[in-house]
């Protein structure tokens, strides 16, 4: 039987440190898409009683919808997406650090967790608005969505799909920032929440969808009685979008990481 030599031990040190790195991305990547699979089944279930029930509704009476049920929420969906961020970051740092994980591979997986959660919603929702347009159309009511990028072709139909699921990565990642902060600086973490909330103002500017990019896009026409978000054109615009949505995902990845850096593993 041979003596380890110090390189071989150092390379098995090194090989046991990686190893228990994967297997920390692994699991907090594991418990952010149950928990984004649970909370995309329940607010799917509802959009779709939802969706249906006001275009029949709306047909039945003569009306005529118009616009994207779904984007006449503003982004409901981004709501949930805070608080399961919250839940993935500040809520299992404890329970992650003593299972023997760092924070780097908490990072790690809460941002491949967003990405994978996501890129779910994302394909969901661009199936939830071409279905909303077959639905419309076959009641005999015109469809178009409320602001967005533009979904006229196949290629801006894959593109929503990517620009949607960049949206809830980004919020995702900014309820996991938020959550930080009130981990780190308690109440006066409050002051952290606008400017964290940058990557999430970017995206919906981007991507002209949700509270802010509506808001952003409304012209009047003529006046305010008439106000109306007109739908966008182009794919230079669908371009733009996705660029300045990449970048939002970005910034609050960044932001993340500089929280995790530092934050406590209890409160403060």
């Amino acid at each position: 039987m041979t003596t380890p030599t110090i390189e071989e031990t150092a390379v098995s040190r090194t090989e046991r440190v990686r190893a228990q790195h994967r297997r920390g991305v692994a699991g907090v990547d594991l418990r952010l898409r149950r928990a984004g699979t649970t909370v995309g089944i329940w607010f799917w279930v509802i959009y779709v009683l939802y969706a249906v029930g006001i275009s029949v509704g709306n047909a039945a009476t003569g009306n005529d919808l118009a616009i994207s049920a779904l984007d006449a929420t503003l982004g409901s969906s981004r709501w949930p997406m805070i608080w399961l961020g919250i839940t993935a970051s500040a809520g299992i740092l404890a329970l992650h650090v003593a299972a023997g994980g760092s924070r780097r591979s908490l990072f790690g997986g809460v941002v491949r967790g967003s990405l994978v959660v996501g890129a779910g919603f994302g394909v969901v929702t661009t199936l939830a608005l071409l279905g909303e347009r077959v639905l419309s159309t076959a009641l005999g009511m015109t469809w178009r969505r409320l602001g967005a990028l533009p979904f006229d072709s196949p290629v801006t139909v894959l593109g929503t799909a990517v620009a949607e699921g960049l949206v809830i990565t980004t919020y995702l990642l900014f309820g996991a920032c938020v959550g930080l902060g009130f981990a780190h600086f308690r109440a006066w973490g409050a002051l952290l929440i606008v400017p964290l909330a940058v990557p999430v103002v970017l995206v919906d500017l981007a991507t002209r969808t949700g509270v802010v990019g509506s808001i952003a896009n409304v012209e009047l026409r003529p006046d305010l009685e008439h106000a109306e978000v007109p739908a966008s054109e182009g794919l230079m615009t669908m371009l733009l979008g996705l660029g300045g949505a990449t970048l939002a995902v970005v910034l609050a990845a960044l932001a993340l990481y500089a929280l995790l850096r530092t934050a406590p593993v209890r409160p403060s």
